[in-house]
């Protein structure tokens, strides 16, 4: 929807700032603190972006191909181009986020108490609030990615999108009331995107008949060649080529489009 620029690289990820970013930064100057809020939007969203390099550098060496981060008025994202293999490598994606939060956080706190540096307790404080945000269990965030792999193991992957989603949209409600009564105007704006990102992931797992190859992945009587891939779901996972196993997911007058790139 907005432009983004590339501001270069991080451990060999693209790092992109999308214009909404810098319209937040704005609104910040102008409505809270001047110079001091944008102080501090920007060392949250350099947690941020951290936070987002734990996902990529984790989802990497587990074969997941991300093609860059980027940041935006809601936060940033690590674009990945394929899915996960099965639960296990999701939760690890999904947690690596979080885990590098609370280091920074009890680092930046730690170091802040003994030598009584209250930026150095902002940072830590800012981590530790960004590591609970993103554990609540509503996908398409961490603690919903992190949940819906874990019912994945005992059921159908859109099955256990259907339920994660049902629970996102608990958390989506909640934020609104909570957001309305409190004045947090960001949960708000957070709590319809947030249930529309729900749709979207049911959408994508009907699509791609769920990343994790169904309930017969790693089955230990069926060669590595007769397994399910997750782009697949239209064709006999038998016939499917074994040499397509990445594409991209983009999104083209309302429908989910996938595109396989090798």
């Amino acid at each position: 929807m907005f432009k983004s620029w590339r501001l270069g690289r991080l451990f060999g990820f693209p790092v992109e700032i999308n214009l909404s970013f810098l319209l937040l930064l704005g609104f910040v100057l102008v409505a809270y603190g001047g110079l001091a809020g944008v102080l501090v939007v920007c060392v949250a969203f350099a947690s941020v972006l951290l936070h987002e390099l734990g996902h990529a550098v984790v989802a990497r060496k587990l074969g997941v191909h991300v093609s860059g981060i980027e940041l935006s008025f809601f936060g940033g994202a690590a674009k990945m181009e394929n899915l996960p293999r099965n639960p296990n490598h999701e939760i690890a994606i999904a947690a690596a986020g979080p885990a590098v939060s609370i280091a920074l956080g009890s680092l930046g706190l730690g170091i802040g108490i003994v030598t009584g540096s209250g930026f150095l307790l902002m940072i830590g404080y800012i981590n530790f609030v960004l590591a609970a945000f993103n554990l609540i269990p509503a996908l398409p965030m961490d603690g919903g990615r992190i949940l819906r792999a874990l019912l994945a193991k005992r059921m159908s992957f859109v099955r256990a999108t259907d339920l994660a989603v049902t629970v996102s949209r608990v958390a989506a409600v909640a934020f609104a009331v909570y957001g309305l009564a409190t004045s947090h105007w960001m949960l708000v704006a957070l709590a319809p995107l947030l249930w529309m990102m729900g749709t979207r992931e049911k959408q994508l797992a009907r699509v791609t008949d769920g990343p994790f190859g169904g309930p017969d992945w790693d089955r230990p009587d069926e060669p590595p060649h007769a397994r399910r891939v997750s782009w697949s779901s239209p064709f006999d996972p038998r016939s499917a080529p074994p040499t397509m196993r990445r594409f991209t997911i983009k999104q083209r007058n309302g429908q989910v489009v996938i595109e396989a790139i090798d």
